[in-house]
């Protein structure tokens, strides 16, 4: 609806009846330009190449896409209508989504994006030797604590005996610097760069702790609003036509790939090179990217375990309604052999 119509509605005070008229004209145009809008995070993630090499472009679509800095503000957007599909952390996604049906998962995109890293030159090799340290970590909320509890099972040393403090991911770098902490619980390129310059050696990723889904942590993926969805059933299947598009970049001219992560997180090509390289963040075969239950499930009660998460609804069924294959499932059985 252009501005002159609108306010033309207005003056001629119009009853809100016929202004929601006016506006689902407007929604029906909207629709009809096959508008996708999609949320990003800023780290080395597979949407900024499907953003920047314009791939949902070339499929007749028209992505709006926004970069927030983490999950929480995405799934309100989400919840309000107003960003239909996202880049989201599962841990994150699987809490929300118990709350509100119309959120569904539909694509696993990576695993492996977190760990503790230390100073290179400090004498902590295991767990007993976190005894007395101070480790900056993002709170108890997150499944990165959960990760330090498995970590330290068995070992002999609780969380109470290790000084952790809480921080945001960039505060930690900064704290790291200036060496007011021994180490960081945080997720790449944060924990990447500082051993990449040799500042840090890493003691544990994810992968050591818990493998969900081919020999991988379980952290980021793709959730869309189920409305959307069910009306819009060719947007989605062109957003992971578009990520397995961009996977197979990722292996055929990694360098290009590269390029786009370095631009989208701020960080060198080089850089950008040795967290993919080193296993920092693990990208999964387009083959093995279709959400698995089961693999949630097993998350969920990890988390729950270390009273992350809770639910009391029954964990296996709530994922079965929640992990939606299907997607992805047909994506495959299309593609050209």
């Amino acid at each position: 609806m252009s501005k002159l119509v609108r306010r033309g509605l207005l003056k001629a005070g119009l009853s809100s009846l016929v202004l929601t008229g006016a506006l689902g004209i407007q929604s029906k145009a909207f629709a009809a330009e096959k508008v996708i809008r999609i949320a990003l995070q800023p780290a080395p993630l597979l949407g900024y190449y499907v953003r920047d090499m314009k791939l949902l472009e070339k499929r007749g679509f028209k992505p709006e896409w926004i970069v927030m800095p983490f999950s929480p503000p995405i799934l309100e957007g989400m919840a309000a209508g107003s960003i239909d599909m996202a880049l989201l952390g599962v841990a994150p996604m699987i809490s929300a989504a118990m709350r509100n049906p119309d959120l569904w998962y539909i694509y696993d995109e990576l695993a492996n994006a977190a760990g503790l890293v230390v100073r290179a030159d400090s004498n902590i090799r295991s767990a007993a030797d976190l005894k007395g340290k101070k480790i900056a970590f993002p709170g108890k909320a997150s499944q990165l604590y959960a990760m330090l509890a498995m970590y330290l099972s068995g070992s002999g040393i609780k969380d109470s005996d290790i000084d952790l403090v809480r921080a945001n991911a960039t505060d930690m770098n900064t704290l790291f610097q200036r060496k007011e902490v021994d180490g960081i619980l945080v997720w790449p390129p944060f924990t990447s760069e500082l051993v990449r310059t040799g500042a840090a050696r890493s003691l544990f990723t994810a992968n050591d702790m818990l493998k969900l889904k081919g020999g991988q942590w379980l952290n980021s993926g793709w959730g869309v609003r189920a409305q959307y969805a069910r009306q819009n059933e060719d947007a989605v299947l062109a957003v992971i036509e578009s990520l397995h598009e961009a996977t197979q970049a990722l292996r055929q001219r990694p360098d290009e790939v590269y390029a786009v992560f370095a631009k989208a997180t701020g960080y060198t090509s080089e850089a950008v090179k040795f967290l993919v390289g080193q296993g920092f963040n693990a990208y999964y075969d387009p083959k093995d990217t279709a959400p698995s239950a089961a693999a949630l499930t097993t998350l969920f009660q990890t988390l729950e375990k270390y009273e992350i998460m809770k639910s009391d609804r029954p964990i296996g069924p709530a994922m079965q309604s929640i992990a939606h294959p299907e997607f992805v499932e047909k994506v495959l059985k299309n593609a050209p052999k």
